[in-house]
């Protein structure tokens, strides 16, 4: 079975986003990549995870406001 981060990898595969040619030189991918792998590294059940998703996301809005 696929782990979460390997469904990322192959993911980001399929959108192109490791490409040279995408947005910022194909460093989304990997940036989101890192994401991926700090996230799993934290042993997020599925409730947590959302939480934590979702209290991100507010706080980058805020931020980028």
């Amino acid at each position: 079975m696929e782990t979460g981060h390997e469904m990322f990898k192959r993911r980001l595969t399929e959108m192109f986003l490791y490409d040279e040619k995408s947005d910022y030189d194909g460093l989304i991918g990997k940036w989101v990549e890192e994401l991926s792998l700090t996230f799993q590294s934290q042993g997020h059940s599925g409730t947590s995870a959302g939480i934590t998703l979702g209290v991100f996301n507010q706080l980058m809005g805020e931020y980028m406001k």
